[in-house]
């Protein structure tokens, strides 16, 4: 009964880390990330960053990074209350800011690493999440999510066809996005 009630948590745990790698990582905050990696003023920001002494960019770091944290933690408590539209946006809106603090985390990665402490969580981290990555349990959600986002496209294939609503979000997006580049 406790292996069971273990594997069913794990699976939990596994699920929800797929489910945001796949979904929010890799289509919303990837491409955050790239745009707001892309603007001319970080490239400006990044020279005066990499100027400032390492404890001041672990201490901007860690106050952006916990900000962020925080702010997914309120996103997931009103969630719960049955917010979900206030819980919804609030967790979007904290996206351009992870972006923020992935790109300050790449161009100061150095700096940070550092510190010891910092590179040894670091690690810890990058281990548990090889971990996570290495269990049978991970890969057969994997591979069942990989069949559900196949099937999602096929869908998307079949019911927004192109010149459809689809092609028009996209095309007013792409007009955005060209309109607030620098």
């Amino acid at each position: 009964m406790k292996n069971r009630f273990i594997h069913i948590l794990l699976s939990i745990v596994v699920f929800i880390y797929i489910i945001f790698e796949e979904i929010f990582w890799e289509s919303i905050a990837r491409p955050v990330y790239k745009y707001i990696h892309e603007l001319k003023l970080l490239k400006k920001l990044e020279h005066f960053i990499l100027k400032m002494p390492s404890y001041v960019i672990l201490i901007l770091f860690l106050f952006i990074f916990a900000m962020v944290e925080f702010l997914g933690i309120v996103a997931g408590a009103l969630f719960l209350k049955g917010n979900i539209f206030i819980a919804v946006s609030l967790y979007l809106s904290k996206i351009p800011i992870s972006a923020f603090t992935f790109w300050l985390f790449k161009i100061s990665k150095q700096k940070l690493l550092a510190f010891v402490w910092f590179k040894k969580s670091y690690n810890f981290i990058l281990q548990k999440i090889d971990l996570i990555k290495s269990t049978q349990i991970y890969q057969q959600i994997k591979s069942y999510t990989r069949q559900i986002k196949k099937t999602f496209k096929l869908w998307k294939i079949r019911y927004f066809p192109k010149g459809s609503f689809s092609s028009k979000i996209k095309h007013i997006y792409y007009h955005l996005k060209q309109l607030f580049k620098y």
